[in-house]
């Protein structure tokens, strides 16, 4: 028959192996004892690109950096570098990344310690050699071409031309009087007056002959 005691010791026996097991297989959160200073997380990578690693552990301690396929279900790693007794120093990697596929994945350092195994990740880089990136990158000015250089687009200007006025013939003014209607008035006025001259002779004529009758 199991005591209090008995039980107790029993529970302490089987919580205590499992305890220290969770904490030497359990991943910790990024810490002061490991930081990757480059690339960083969502960056665009291209060519040949640095990865930039700090470590401050106390005693000399091993660690290992890899990349695996962000998306990747199986989280399968693949060895970048081994780096050997590092301490509290900077470690640097050359990452040629036209060896791989154009993708998003993910860089991982991870280190095991006395306190377990800790790892810190940049993740979401994106590879982008043969695809368009999706943020700003940096691109060679181009020149263009003899061929391709347009040539200038010649703006028209406007010129002002004097025009002169012109004379135009105005019509005959039918009001006007010229020298042979003049003339021809006065033949007529001529010809009219010598004709009631001549009527009003023989009206007198007429008159006396008339008085001397009666």
């Amino acid at each position: 028959m199991f005591t209090f005691w008995s039980m107790s010791a029993l529970l302490i026996s089987i919580i205590i192996p499992m305890y220290a097991l969770h904490a030497q297989e359990s991943t910790t959160t990024p810490d002061a004892a490991m930081l990757i200073m480059t690339p960083e997380p969502g960056q665009a990578l291209q060519g040949t690109v640095l990865i930039v690693v700090e470590t401050n552990f106390d005693v000399p301690t091993s660690a290992i950096l890899s990349f695996s396929y962000q998306d990747d279900p199986r989280e399968t790693w693949f060895l970048l570098q081994e780096f050997q007794n590092i301490g509290q120093q900077e470690l640097s990697f050359e990452w040629d990344t036209t060896t791989i596929t154009d993708g998003n994945y993910t860089i991982r350092l991870s280190a095991q310690t006395e306190q377990g195994q800790q790892s810190v990740y940049a993740q979401g880089v994106r590879v982008r050699n043969y695809t368009a990136a999706e943020t700003n990158t940096p691109q060679p000015t181009s020149t263009p071409a003899p061929q391709d250089t347009l040539a200038p687009t010649m703006t028209p200007t406007r010129t002002r031309t004097a025009i002169l006025p012109t004379s135009t013939p105005l019509p005959p003014n039918p009001a006007q009087i010229t020298e042979n209607d003049i003339w021809n008035s006065l033949i007529i006025g001529g010809l009219v007056a010598l004709g009631l001259i001549g009527i009003f002779g023989v009206y007198q004529l007429l008159r006396n002959r008339h008085r001397s009758k009666g």
